[in-house]
């Protein structure tokens, strides 16, 4: 699927943007979606994780996100998967700077070589011809010093599509601010679209990237995961009053649908974290993820989901 201007779309997010949370963003207005960043070296030797890979029609247009410090292993994990899997793009992670990420001098290490990443490219582009797949790539400014002008360069003669930048170096993590300037800058020397990321809080802000830097799509982070309905509030142009029991219902639902691809006691262990950010700003949140979360299995996990939904108003703690 091509890339319209003006999409806004979920960012991949390790232990949180899988499968059910991307479905229930799309259903809420997210227009694309990416998977949590998978490694090269781990598909070449024990093949496609489903857990991260796994996705259904209905998050397409969507990127599988792989990562690695070799191009060569790249393309040939890139191939397997647009071989098994027909995603509408790989995508190419050269942003995360995760320590043992960096230690194995991949992904966000990559930034300090501009024409290693374009390389990564070239070769991915080059084994996925046969099957008409699209590259992107995801990135930061750079390493440590801010190289944007370079890494674009290189990316486009790599024969990338599609770039989403994240404001920050490496180094930077996510403290200071995301320089939106920078995504401005590099909207005008690429001839490929550009997606801006960094300090989205909320749909206005989403509103304020496009107008401040130009770029073709914005992407959204951390603000989805505590208020997956801001795709929805910058679609409709106003703020949404979303409560407790809205809150608990979604995730029921994410819940349910994290049962395709995982055992159920997996998935009441991992919603967990989930519960956490999406209960943010609920009054009483404090007590109430913690009365939450302490459950010891499944089945009293989701009798204390209904409990809270049902007593929204005159929650009990016991």
């Amino acid at each position: 699927m091509r890339f319209r201007k003006g999409e806004v779309i979920l960012a991949p997010m390790a232990s949180y943007t899988h499968s059910a949370f991307r479905r229930l963003c799309r259903r809420l207005g997210a227009d694309r979606t990416y998977t949590e960043l998978i490694s090269a070296v781990g598909i070449l030797r024990n093949g496609i994780p489903i857990k991260y890979a796994y996705f259904t029609d209905e998050e397409r247009p969507i990127h599988v996100q792989i990562f690695g410090s070799n191009p060569e292993e790249i393309a040939r994990a890139s191939e397997i998967v647009a071989r098994e899997l027909k995603p509408d793009f790989i995508d190419i992670n050269f942003g995360c700077s995760v320590p043992k990420v960096l230690r194995n001098k991949a992904a966000g290490y990559m930034l300090k070589c501009p024409p290693l990443m374009g390389e990564v490219v070239r070769e991915t582009v080059e084994a996925l011809k046969p099957y008409g797949i699209p590259v992107s790539a995801k990135i930061r400014l750079g390493f440590e010093e801010d190289q944007l002008e370079k890494i674009v360069e290189e990316l486009q003669k790599g024969g990338v599509s599609l770039i989403a930048i994240h404001a920050r170096t490496a180094k930077q993590g996510f403290s200071g601010k995301a320089n939106w300037k920078r995504i401005k800058e590099a909207k005008k020397l690429s001839s490929v679209p550009i997606i801006g990321s960094g300090d989205v809080k909320n749909w206005r802000d989403i509103e304020a990237m496009f107008e401040e830097t130009d770029c073709d799509g914005v992407m959204v982070g951390r603000a989805a995961l505590s208020n997956p309905w801001i795709f929805k509030e910058f679609k409709e142009k106003r703020d949404l009053k979303i409560g407790l029991k809205e809150r608990i219902d979604f995730i029921l639902e994410e819940l349910s649908m994290m049962t395709e691809y995982m055992s159920r006691e997996k998935a009441c262990a991992e919603i967990k974290s989930q519960i956490v950010q999406i209960l943010k700003g609920v009054p009483n949140s404090r007590e109430l993820k913690t009365y939450i979360v302490r459950a010891e299995n499944c089945k009293e996990l989701l009798k204390r989901l209904e409990e809270a939904k049902e007593k929204e108003k005159e929650l009990l703690y016991t």
